[in-house]
């Protein structure tokens, strides 16, 4: 359900930049606050889960989500859709903190590489059929359908959930909430946001960048102070002391915004560059994340034989060489040049994630395993949050430049060069991946 959400609200969103007024750099904020906000609370999320139990956390993120997507389906204006986002988002990580835990401690090792790649075939699996749902949505029934999918979905996702997850056995409640750290990581994580996000021109105060700047800096160092005296902190820093950890993290970081990226400028590429229709243009789409399904549990597979070093190290190559050959399709490509690259960052994208995410949750012990997976879900909501704020400030800074061309031929040249400039920083994630090494109990 919320992948489907994401995939199809990106599909359509020059649909919907149209239909509210607005232009993309006003219409990335519907993406960026369900980031921020996702991503502000996915540490604390991960600790409360292991207090309260990721079954419970996991139900409470279905129905947060459901009255999320019915406010967003009556937004009238872009503010509105920006607020009832912020709400699904709450859901959202909920439902995402809690997932991976929830298999990881049923499962034995031997079996997690390909129980965790069972995950993301679900995951991808809405990937792929979110375009196809949100083009054909807005154009029989209109894009506010997208979000009134949801209802049914989740409703049916929450009987589910009751009947087959058997219960939190051990909810250790006794345990305390560091909410210091969670106000500290939150008030560092939105000075950073709103600095990356393009909107510090607009603040009343001078010096806008270095105010936020400098309070980014003295909350992660006031957050650090705060994680390493907590006996149960929200973020246990230790774990930062294994290279495989935090290669692995920042891995998964530059990853997602390679898929960010793709995600959410191929659209506008393929509507306001070339005159896609939203049913087409969605089913066009569908390419990457069909293959990134295909490629996960091969790679879950791979990985919990020869370990994950390889497998993800090959598929950030092949990302970047994806999003490098489609920086270079002109103005006019056929579809028969289109799907090959989105191919081959599909293949990419779904190598690394799968081998990553398992080497990651079996590097730590099973009660830090909803920290560590607050920790990845971060990494790869700020990867993503990433991807859209550099993609965006590239394309608005070099539409101008292209406006000669043609409404059209410029927005696929200021495209390119986002694309271009996004490939070059995945080249960096092949080397993070490769410096890994090997954790303990990994196969190879």
């Amino acid at each position: 359900m919320v992948s489907s959400q994401t995939s199809a609200l990106n599909a359509i969103l020059p649909f919907i930049a149209r239909s509210l007024g607005v232009d993309l750099p006003s219409i990335q904020w519907v993406v960026l606050a369900y980031l921020f906000v996702s991503s502000g609370l996915l540490l604390a999320f991960g600790r409360l889960g292991d207090m309260i139990g990721q079954r419970r956390l996991f139900l409470a993120g279905f129905v947060i989500f459901i009255i999320g997507s019915l406010l967003s389906s009556l937004a009238q204006n872009v503010s509105w859709l920006i607020a009832t986002r912020i709400v699904q988002a709450v859901g959202g990580g909920m439902i995402t903190t809690s997932t991976s835990p929830l298999i990881t401690r049923r499962l034995p090792a031997t079996h997690r590489g390909r129980g965790l790649s069972a995950q993301i075939v679900m995951v991808y699996c809405g990937l792929a059929a979110g375009p196809g749902m949100g083009g054909i949505l807005a154009d029989t029934l209109g894009w506010r359908w997208v979000f009134l999918v949801n209802v049914p979905m989740g409703v049916m996702a929450m009987i589910i959930t009751l009947f087959a997850v058997g219960k939190d056995e051990e909810a250790t409640s006794a345990q305390t909430f560091d909410l210091a750290g969670a106000l500290t990581f939150t008030a560092g994580l939105a000075a950073l946001f709103i600095f990356l996000g393009g909107d510090n021109g607009k603040l009343s105060f001078p010096h806008g960048n270095m105010v936020l700047l400098t309070l980014f800096a003295v909350c992660s160092g006031a957050f650090a102070l705060l994680e390493l005296k907590r006996p149960e902190p929200l973020l246990d820093l230790r774990l930062f002391k294994s290279r495989f950890f935090s290669a692995a993290t920042a891995s998964a970081m530059i990853n997602y915004i390679g898929y960010s990226t793709l995600a959410f400028l191929v659209p506008f590429y393929l509507v306001d560059g070339m005159g896609y229709g939203a049913t087409n243009a969605g089913i066009l789409i569908m390419t990457m994340p069909i293959t990134m399904m295909l490629c996960a549990p091969f790679s879950g597979w791979l990985s919990d034989r020869i370990g994950s070093r390889i497998p993800a190290s090959v598929g950030m190559a092949l990302l970047s060489a994806g999003i490098f050959l489609f920086s270079r399709l002109g103005s006019a490509p056929s579809e028969e040049e289109i799907i090959p690259r989105l191919v081959l960052a599909g293949m990419g994208l779904g190598l690394f994630s799968s081998a990553n995410n398992s080497a990651i949750m079996g590097s730590v012990p099973l009660h830090r395993q909803g920290i560590a997976n607050g920790v990845v879900s971060t990494a790869r909501q700020l990867g993503m949050m990433l991807g859209v704020t550099v993609s965006t400030a590239m394309f608005t800074a070099r539409f101008p430049t292209y406006r000669l061309l043609g409404a059209a031929n410029a927005t696929t040249a200021a495209a390119g060069d986002a694309f271009l400039l996004t490939a070059a920083i995945i080249l960096l994630g092949v080397l993070t991946s490769l410096v890994r090494g090997t954790a303990e109990n990994e196969g190879g």
